[in-house]
């Protein structure tokens, strides 16, 4: 008879975020035990960097400098990658429904799918605007609309509503693409629900995006919520209507909306509740990382960072779960390093209540992005 620790066991990860990408470098660098057979799903061969989309935008980085190929990354690390849209799983038969694939089986489950912007509360928001997230839709969106865009002189109005980290990157390196080029006459606008942008950086910080706002003529709305959208309109609290030609959904994180109905339990906005080891609470099975997972025992924010520094704790406990070996914690850092860009060739650092600027600080944020990439791109 075949021992336990021999036992075939298929650990199966889905999606191809930062904490998936870590695990697979981290397994093809620690081989686990030849019993265990692993398979990456995901939707797509190649993965956005989501770190360099600003400056993508803006022009400072080609496409190919942005993205990793899982299919490469996967064949060096010896795991098999499926490329399928994933449209359910089952945790009581432990299978996974694809739309371009088979029913896959597995031992072990590790999610790394994401979030999306919180669109469900808005009239209209689903069929008009651009959400931030999935990246390669939103980046798509937006080349379409830049080039219908320059073949027009009409002016042009461009509003990103949120107020983190992500939106004000994306309009600025919007602002600065769009300064370089044809177009004339640009309105810009951030809609912010809170009474702050940037709520969560300390004031030095948000007082430099204030200034910079005002320095480059970007209106910016604050304590207002936008509550419905039509074609070319939006509507803001007060019944306040203000037009756009291009509106970007950054607004706070959503949950995928398949993942609450797998039965496994998820908070109020339907993000997996894990433990200190990044394992369900109500299926030991199975585990969740990076902005699909809710970490209880404390609450992290939903930053790359924190995704990244999950992958090798990830890849140890899936090999020692399958083995029945102890488990690792994942201990978060209590402050990180922040590096905003700022459209051109600056960027802002922030570390807890610490905060300076400069030209020196985009350079830092490019040499950590660009050795980031070739890790797996080598």
């Amino acid at each position: 008879m075949i021992s336990q620790a021999y036992e075939k066991k298929d650990i199966c990860l889905i999606g191809g975020g930062h904490s998936h990408i870590i695990a697979v470098k981290q397994l093809g660098i620690h081989p686990p035990p030849p019993n265990i057979r692993i398979s990456l799903v995901c939707s797509d061969q190649f993965t956005l960097y989501s770190g360099m989309l600003p400056g993508l935008i803006s022009g400072h980085y080609l496409p190919e400098d942005c993205y990793i190929d899982l299919q490469k990354l996967c064949n060096q690390a010896k795991i098999t990658f499926i490329q399928s849209e994933v449209e359910q799983i089952d945790p009581h038969s432990k299978q996974i429904y694809c739309n371009l694939h088979s029913h896959l089986n597995y031992d072990l489950l590790s999610l790394n799918i994401g979030s999306q912007p919180m669109l469900h509360d808005i009239k209209g928001a689903t069929r008009y605007g651009c959400p931030i997230k999935p990246l390669k839709q939103f980046l798509q969106s937006w080349l379409k609309w830049l080039q219908v865009a320059q073949s027009t002189n009409e002016p042009k109005h461009i509003v990103v509503i949120g107020g983190g980290a992500g939106s004000i990157e994306i309009l600025l390196a919007i602002h600065y693409k769009l300064s370089h080029t044809t177009l004339q006459h640009v309105n810009f606008m951030l809609i912010c629900a809170h009474p702050n942008i940037l709520s969560s950086y300390n004031q030095c910080t948000q007082r430099y995006f204030n200034d910079y706002f005002k320095k480059l003529g970007i209106t910016v709305i604050k304590g207002k919520r936008v509550n419905a959208i039509s074609q070319h309109q939006l509507i803001v609290d007060d019944n306040i209507t203000l037009n756009y030609d291009f509106a970007v959904w950054a607004t706070h994180a959503d949950a995928q909306s398949w993942v609450a109905k797998s039965g496994l339990k998820c908070d109020n906005n339907g993000f997996i509740l894990v433990d200190q080891y990044l394992r369900s609470v109500s299926h030991t099975d199975v585990f969740a990382v990076g902005d699909c997972a809710n970490f209880i025992p404390m609450s992290i924010p939903k930053s790359g960072v924190y995704a990244v520094r999950q992958g090798p704790v990830l890849a140890n406990n899936l090999v020692a779960a399958s083995c029945n070996y102890p488990l690792l914690a994942f201990k978060p850092q209590k402050h990180f390093l922040s590096l905003l860009t700022t459209g051109d060739r600056h960027a802002v650092a922030s570390w807890g209540p610490l905060y300076a600027h400069g030209k020196w600080a985009w350079l830092w944020k490019n040499h950590i992005d660009r050795r980031f990439i070739a890790q797996f791109n080598q």
